[in-house]
């Protein structure tokens, strides 16, 4: 009886992970986001930022190019800012739920045709770099960046169509200050 639960636990436990493995899977791509200022005034634009992609690993690897699948749309990535202080991630709370400063997510849905998706191919060392304009304007909550704070900026990118049957999460962040940039004497 004891070697059925283990082989019953082991099955579940294996069963788990199997989910995980596509998730997890490391193809050698790291992302990294490089903004165009990391210390401004919050009542400033929020600055322009590039989404790269490099291929870190030893074989050649296909990402979908869905950065921007219909031009009078957003870009098709998430886009979070949490505050950042002691080491620690911060956020704004609703009630008992921990939501970011301020962040965006594509609004809409396609349905993909496979005669039109395209596909980005890296080779070993390679990079692909995205720019992400008027971020702005994307933005929601926005209004709730303080100066003098830390921010962290967190930018994701999910891969469904890469590789066949494995879907990718792709997180590339990068911190950025708030300052004050009014004339002496003025109200912050």
């Amino acid at each position: 009886m004891k070697k059925i639960f283990r082989y019953l636990a082991l099955l579940a436990s294996l069963s788990l992970h199997a989910v995980a493995w596509g998730d997890m899977a490391d193809n050698g791509i790291e992302c990294s986001v490089v903004m165009e200022k990391t210390r401004f005034d919050a009542r400033e634009a929020f600055p322009d930022f590039k989404l790269v992609f490099t291929n870190k690993g030893e074989k050649t690897v296909r990402l979908f190019d869905d950065f921007y699948p219909l031009k009078d749309d957003g870009p098709n990535i998430g886009i979070e800012i949490w505050r950042k202080a002691g080491g620690k991630r911060y956020g704004y709370m609703v009630g008992k739920i921990k939501n970011p400063i301020a962040c965006y997510g594509p609004g809409y849905k396609l349905e993909r045709v496979a005669a039109l998706m395209r596909f980005i191919t890296l080779k070993p060392g390679e990079k692909h770099e995205v720019p992400i304009k008027e971020v702005y304007l994307l933005l929601t909550y926005f209004d709730r960046l303080r100066n003098g704070e830390n921010y962290e900026l967190e930018v994701i990118f999910r891969d469904g169509y890469g590789d066949p049957c494995i879907r990718r999460v792709y997180v590339g962040k990068a911190a950025f200050h708030t300052s004050n940039r009014s004339p002496k004497g003025a109200l912050p």
